[in-house]
């Protein structure tokens, strides 16, 4: 992602909260912030609104960051082109969801060709349009959460791993091999729910035919969130990872 020469408003839609900022060009330091809780839809001209309040005009253009909850995700196979990728994954969210009206991206992924598809509901999408719009911001930029916290912890990650990102409403489920993920699974479901959360994700790794199943890394939004986690990792001998952290931190 390359750094703008612009200040940018950086927006971070959730189901339950939406964060917005103010960010300096080049640096990205961030010079104000605000949030609103509430679905997108409302949370947004809210948070615009205070933030607005806080530091007068806004940045001409958004950065619009996307949640797991908001987007439809499949992986599509081998070395053809971004035409021909994008092709097969509108085939595949027509086959499988009966829509050919959803707005769909591919992005490439490291090494043997695979794409990752997001579908994003239009409706969804022009009302934060027309949201930001309200407020006198282009939409420049749509980024999904889930390609940012893969690229954040890539480093932590062995090349083969189960990553779980736990979200507001479920966990994103990701299986790794040769370091470029192969299988992915959206689950719906209290992230606070140990025992279900646990039977989701030991039934994930026990759908994988291998000698050594591959280690489980979670990645926690809140230092909470580990805590809540902790002794169950430390019982199956999980990683928990903590967004934003410089490092992992292992339950041995």
């Amino acid at each position: 992602m390359s750094r703008p020469w612009k200040s940018e408003l950086h927006v971070q839609l959730g189901r339950g909260v939406t964060a917005v900022a103010s960010c300096a060009p080049w640096s990205r330091r961030v010079v104000a912030r605000a949030h609103a809780e509430g679905t997108p839809a409302q949370a947004l001209p809210a948070a615009l609104a205070a933030l607005r309040e806080r530091c007068g005009a806004l940045p001409a253009q958004a950065r619009l960051r996307v949640p797991d909850e908001l987007v439809y995700f499949t992986l599509v196979a081998g070395s053809t082109g971004w035409s021909a990728a994008r092709q097969s994954a509108v085939n595949h969210f027509a086959a499988t969801l009966g829509r050919q009206d959803l707005v769909v991206q591919v992005v490439a992924l490291p090494g043997h060709g695979a794409w990752l598809a997001a579908a994003i509901e239009p409706a969804d999408l022009q009302t934060w349009q027309q949201a930001l719009a309200g407020a006198g911001v282009q939409l420049a930029h749509v980024e999904l959460q889930l390609l940012d916290d893969l690229h954040r912890i890539a480093t932590e990650v062995p090349d083969e791993a189960i990553i779980a990102l736990l979200r507001e409403e479920g966990t994103t489920l990701v299986r790794v091999e040769r370091g470029v993920p192969v299988e992915l699974s959206w689950e719906r479901c209290d992230p606070r729910a140990l025992r279900l959360v646990e039977q989701r994700l030991l039934a994930f790794q026990g759908g994988i035919v291998s000698s050594q199943p591959p280690s489980v890394w979670m990645l926690c939004r809140a230092a909470e969130q580990r805590d809540h986690w902790r002794h169950m990792a430390k019982a199956h001998g999980w990683t928990l990872l903590l967004r934003h952290a410089q490092a992992a931190e292992a339950e041995a």
